[in-house]
């Protein structure tokens, strides 16, 4: 018996294009409206409901992967994380209204004299900023968060803080020297971080 020829995956048929007219299984599902899916990083769940928000997902999916490799999102981390995605998304609708409408309106006084009054969405965003500048520096989405985070991490397991000026305090006088760490004293602190180091998230399906 003759076998068919075997059906090619959607990335096989978006590598080689759709010719004329016809349309890719991705180009199809995404024609369709189909929602994107939130991906697992190493043994951390998406909660269920971030789901409802297509936006949110897309922006779990962006960023938990980076935020794994750095031993940053864990079980009990994914539920504030899922709302830091929403807010992001909200953030943005925001923001395309405000672009979309101007940072003021028309608006009638209560003397009934013309005023202009700033766009509710435009409140919204600053609402929703402040929020999400906390939650950046929880996660260490900022420079200055994330190195905090990882010389705690360090301190945690006894190796004193990051190296830097070589692991040495900076001395205020030229003339001094700095001290040379004794025998037994010297940690390998990147090592020391790379005992946090995970499984690389699974692949987006």
């Amino acid at each position: 018996m003759t076998r068919g020829r075997k059906p090619e995956t959607a990335e096989q048929q978006d590598a080689k294009g759709a010719p004329g007219n016809r349309m890719s299984q991705a180009e199809r599902r995404a024609a369709q409206g189909e929602k994107p899916k939130a991906v697992s990083v190493g043994k951390t769940q998406p909660p269920k409901w971030l789901k409802r928000s297509s936006s949110a997902t897309k922006i779990w999916n962006e960023i938990a992967p980076l935020l794994q490799r750095l031993n940053l999102l864990t079980d009990l981390d994914a539920q504030a994380f899922a709302r830091y995605c929403r807010y992001v998304a909200e953030w943005i609708i925001a923001d395309q209204v405000v672009r979309k409408e101007g940072t003021w309106f028309n608006a009638v006084g209560t003397n009934g004299e013309a005023t202009k009054k700033r766009h509710p969405a435009w409140q919204a965003m600053q609402d929703i900023e402040k929020m999400l500048r906390e939650m950046e520096a929880t996660f260490g989405m900022r420079p200055d968060a994330r190195y905090k985070i990882m010389r705690d991490q360090a301190a945690a397991h006894g190796f004193g803080s990051l190296p830097l000026f070589g692991g040495q305090s900076v001395q205020s006088s030229g003339d001094a020297k700095p001290s040379e760490p004794e025998d037994g004293d010297h940690h390998d602190v990147i090592g020391a971080l790379g005992a946090f180091n995970s499984s690389p998230p699974d692949l987006l399906n």
